[in-house]
């Protein structure tokens, strides 16, 4: 009879442990057990993710910009900011746009809207294209809108002009002897303004803008030379982001910003199915909101954000982080998660603020 006790206790206490682990209980048991208070400090923080203006001192924040992909930012030549968004398109054949995108990632109909801001945050000036399956690249490309495929321009950024300007093409025969295309590619990567070289079908294309004019080269892929960065026409960001290149840890790049306090409030726990057979993984997330202030001229905006912290490497050191413990992990944080962005200018009269990449938002005084 002991022995059959033994069987049924063991027995109990696995079920009681494959419960705990797989059943949810370690996740019931920790939510009831996190009772924490929000202290009375940060009550009147608020999310900013409002049409609202929100004011701060004598400064104010709005939304101004929502975009489906990440919102793109530079500065022009002339000193005016030029902002980027897109969106998917209201007013054309919804069949076409419905199916677009259902293979693959890439969605060729989209309405890229272009803005032109003064100095002092006011839209100046914009420009909407309207992409298709037969033309959907028009790119940043220093002061000018590039079409690389159609082999066009435009100088919408320097003068308000959107007419399609046709680029010089050199070589698209690939006629010339390899010493003339060595001789003019090395020319291209030592006076050039800019210039991209990609890789084509059979060969290697060069687009670059030399003494006033826009020009494509084609050239044998044995020519060698200085290869250029990753394309422009995707990485534009004031904010200094490249969504992919390796983050950096940084203490002092955002010094007016601090986060102050993270207010666990609910803990998940997510399954990963893995395939070919092999065992799924399970973890715990803990969400809740990140409260942080943001000093811009003596104003603080004190502002929250939703937030969830994975269990995993290499975040669970936010995991187990709680409270104002969070202010200890700064620049931790903003290399993994870039909770927040944000640029200024001793040119401009604002400033632009962001807590995710396909939104926008301008910070002005309050007149």
């Amino acid at each position: 009879m002991k022995k059959i006790f033994l069987i049924i206790g063991a027995v109990l206490l696995l079920a009681s442990v494959v419960f705990y682990n797989f059943g949810g209980l370690d996740v019931y048991l920790l939510n009831k057990m996190n009772r924490s208070e929000l202290p009375e400090k940060y009550k009147n923080y608020q999310y900013i993710d409002s049409t609202k203006s929100i004011r701060f001192g004598h400064h104010e924040i709005n939304l101004m910009w929502k975009s489906y992909t990440r919102i793109q930012h530079v500065i022009s030549s002339e000193g005016n900011v030029i902002i980027v968004t897109n969106e998917i398109p209201k007013d054309r054949n919804r069949k076409e746009v419905e199916e677009d995108g259902s293979v693959g990632s890439t969605r060729f109909y989209m309405d890229y809207h272009f803005y032109k801001l003064d100095k002092d945050g006011n839209i100046k000036d914009r420009y909407t294209y309207k992409s298709t399956r037969e033309n959907w690249n028009e790119l940043l490309f220093g002061d000018f809108i590039v079409n690389y495929d159609k082999k066009y321009y435009r100088t919408w950024i320097k003068d308000g002009d959107t007419v399609r300007k046709q680029m010089i093409v050199q070589n698209e025969d690939l006629k010339w002897s390899r010493e003339k295309q060595n001789t003019e590619y090395q020319n291209i990567t030592e006076n050039a303004d800019d210039y991209l070289r990609e890789s084509k079908s059979g060969s290697d294309r060069v687009t670059y803008y030399m003494n006033g004019k826009w020009y494509q080269l084609y050239i044998d892929r044995k020519v060698s030379g200085k290869y250029s960065m990753t394309n422009p026409g995707y990485n534009n960001s004031l904010f200094g982001t490249d969504p992919f290149g390796e983050r950096k840890l940084d203490p002092g790049r955002f010094p007016n910003i601090m986060p102050v306090y993270f207010q666990r409030k609910v803990l998940d726990k997510s399954t990963c199915s893995a395939s070919g057979g092999a065992i799924s993984t399970t973890s715990k997330s803990w969400n809740g909101d990140l409260y942080c202030q943001l000093l811009v001229k003596g104003d603080t905006l004190k502002f929250k954000k939703a937030m969830s912290f994975n269990e995993n490497f290499t975040t669970e050191k936010f995991y187990n982080t709680k409270g104002e413990d969070i202010r200890k992990l700064k620049a931790e944080l903003e290399k993994q998660y870039l909770p927040y962005l944000y640029f200024s200018d001793k040119n401009l009269n604002f400033q632009l603020f962001t807590t995710t990449e396909n939104k926008l938002y301008l910070i002005k005084p309050v007149q």
